[in-house]
């Protein structure tokens, strides 16, 4: 049986369904990508929340990193002594002695010596790290709940708590903008959601390890380092989102994050048109000082014999050069602007009249500062 006459059952389905869907999926991400809103540059205020981000992910990245944490004692006396998980314990700790300066055990080495006696002990040791099994007061070996509970608040809870916490800060609206706080409920249920995961991974598994393996990595370890790399990753995302909808950037459809958030919060609606009215406002002040300073200098060249003469030779010079003919009055013009405006036709001289009504306008308080 060839591949070819395996998956012809399956023709139906593909032309009929997938397809189809595939085709019109092609077709809105082409005209939404054609379609999107023009890039802008980043404002102050969502770069402080990316700034957030950029130290929390720098942090999650230098505590996943395994040698940086801590000194010899917090790592895996069987991965750094390439032991067997059923070493005698004796034998364990004469090779890590051989790792100390001085080749002497260290009080915390001693320390451990005595807890890792026991095959369920080491199971324990793997599974929460040397620092729970040394420091905890209340544990048993026959509890591995105790150990858990000890284990969970420093170790899954609290790295959780300070990625929630960043993640509020960075998105919220008073440091960030209100780009950035259209994703802050998305960003931290889903945080929520990620910690609860963790909770519940680290209480569920524990697979045993046999007493011949070499060298046991241990969840311990591995679970700190994978933990700690979701949670940059996560902040690495969220920055992305941050930036994408603060400057229109890989913006494929239209606004993501706000297509809902003013139909939900009247309040963040009412503060956008707020800002954007303060934007607004700010434009036309630049341009009511930018037309001042052109009324100014425009009086100051028609007050000036030698200016004005200037000016009025440059004007003669452009209406001889045009002729009695405008450029609006030639026919290939006339066809290519109808063509542009869908029309059969143009007005040349509606177009002139509105014109000169609008230069007119615009230059009433020259003319009369000229006088």
């Amino acid at each position: 049986m060839t591949l070819w006459s395996s998956i012809k059952p399956f023709w139906p389905l593909l032309f009929t369904f997938i397809l189809p869907r595939a085709l019109n999926y092609y077709r809105a991400l082409k005209v939404a990508y054609r379609t999107r809103p023009p890039a802008r540059p980043l404002d102050r205020k969502t770069s402080r929340g990316l700034n957030a981000l950029f130290g929390s992910i720098c942090t999650f990245l230098y505590a996943s990193w395994p040698n940086l944490r801590g000194d010899l004692s917090e790592h895996n006396v069987f991965v750094i002594t390439q032991s067997r998980l059923g070493v005698a314990t004796d034998v364990l700790f004469e090779r890590l002695a051989l790792l100390r300066d001085g080749g002497r055990l260290m009080d915390v080495d001693e320390t451990l010596r005595s807890k890792l006696t026991s095959p369920a002990l080491r199971q324990l040791y793997l599974r929460f790290g040397p620092s729970t099994l040394l420091a905890c007061q209340f544990c048993h070996p026959d509890d591995p709940l105790s150990y858990l509970l000890y284990y969970l608040p420093t170790n899954a809870l609290l790295p959780h708590l300070f990625h929630t916490l960043i993640l509020g800060l960075a998105t919220s609206e008073t440091v960030s903008g209100y780009e950035a706080s259209t994703w802050r409920h998305s960003a931290v249920v889903s945080a929520l959601v990620l910690a609860a995961l963790d909770v519940f991974l680290t209480a569920t598994y524990a697979p045993p390890v046999s007493p011949s393996t070499t060298a046991p990595a241990g969840t311990f370890w591995i679970g700190s380092s994978i933990r700690y790399l979701v949670l940059m990753a996560f902040d690495a995302g969220v920055a992305f989102l941050m930036y994408a909808s603060a400057t229109r950037r890989f913006y494929l459809f239209p606004s993501l994050a706000t297509s809902n958030a003013p139909d939900v919060d009247p309040e963040l609606s009412r503060r956008r048109t707020e800002e954007t009215l303060t934007q607004a406002t700010l434009a036309l002040q630049m341009a009511g000082t930018n037309l001042r300073a052109y009324s100014i200098a425009r009086n100051a060249v028609v007050r000036n014999p030698g200016l004005k003469a200037a000016d009025d030779e440059y004007w003669r010079t452009v209406v001889a050069m045009e002729g009695d003919e405008s450029v609006l009055g030639d026919e290939e013009v006339q066809a290519a602007i109808a063509r542009a405006y869908g029309s059969g036709g143009v007005n040349v001289e509606s177009v002139r009249r509105e014109a000169e009504a609008f230069v007119k306008h615009a230059t009433r308080a020259l003319d009369g500062g000229a006088r």
